[in-house]
């Protein structure tokens, strides 16, 4: 069989199983038991794969064609043009994430002393850290999880960039057993509501971490304990930086008001045009 063939086979198994983008799908996954990339793929497509490379390809078309996602099956996913390795511990990066971390580096420079010390609560596969410390050498990062399992893969991901002297991994639940204060607090909490996950995607309903994903009735229950107890852990003029879902942005500004700790309230769209990223600086 060919390139061309296998792929051609993938294109047809995918499309009738419902997958949304079945060339794309097939080509990356072609590409990773390859090793080349998409434009080799179709330059080269009269090759014969071996054995073994037909072998695992069309194991991998049998995974995704269960709607197991792409990403865990080849173990990577870029974010801030690095690349993380995930599995099924982790939440798979997005891209709108990478306001995040954007809007972290814009108020760096506000700072007055260096290092300036980061939290990062709810650290998944690493991507917001690691971005972080990739981009900006003089910082000191704690990141958090509940899951060992999460840790395990961040600290993986911090090691393969090089960044692992940079940040304090820790395994516990938001602000336990954190060493001092901070001038920013980052985090990207659960925030799909229990009535929104019922109607999510297959491949992320029934292969991402729902612990990663379900935010409480309101989708909205972490950012709560988080806005409550976080300004014990920022230190004065310091920053709450957290991704937001649909819909939620009122009601996290009126819980920020309703604290009398936060000033500068404000919320930054993503490039899609919906409320991603909301801030309060530390009173």
């Amino acid at each position: 069989m060919t390139i061309r063939e296998g792929l051609e086979d993938a294109v047809k198994v995918l499309r009738k199983a419902g997958i949304a983008s079945p060339r794309l799908d097939g080509e990356v996954l072609l590409c990773h038991v390859l090793h080349v990339d998409r434009t080799q793929i179709l330059m080269r497509g009269h090759v014969l794969l071996t054995d073994q490379q037909s072998r695992c390809f069309r194991q991998w078309v049998a995974r995704r064609e269960l709607n197991e996602p792409v990403a865990y099956i080849i173990g990577e996913k870029e974010f801030w043009s690095l690349a993380f390795y995930v599995n099924s511990h982790v939440l798979i990066p997005r891209p709108e994430t990478e306001i995040l971390v954007e809007e972290v580096l814009r108020i760096l420079p506000g700072i007055d002393h260096r290092p300036a010390r980061i939290l990062e609560i709810g650290v998944g596969s690493g991507a917001i850290s690691v971005a972080l410390a990739a981009s900006q050498e003089n910082l000191q990062m704690v990141a958090t999880d509940i899951s060992s399992e999460a840790i395990a893969v961040a600290r993986l991901n911090a090691a393969n960039m090089g960044v692992s002297e940079r940040i304090q991994f820790l395994v516990g639940s938001l602000f336990a057993d954190l060493p001092g204060v901070f001038d920013v607090i980052v985090s990207n909490p659960p925030y799909i509501s229990d009535e929104e996950f019922l109607s999510l995607p297959d491949d992320v309903r029934k292969f991402e971490p729902s612990a990663a994903l379900l935010g409480g009735p309101e989708g909205i229950s972490l950012h709560r304990e988080i806005i409550n107890d976080g300004s014990q852990y920022l230190e004065s003029g310091g920053y709450l930086i957290m991704e937001i879902g649909a819909g939620q942005r009122r009601r996290l500004e009126d819980l920020l008001r309703k604290t009398g700790s936060y000033a500068n309230i404000s919320c930054r769209q993503d490039y899609a045009g919906c409320d991603r990223v909301i801030l309060a600086r530390r009173k």
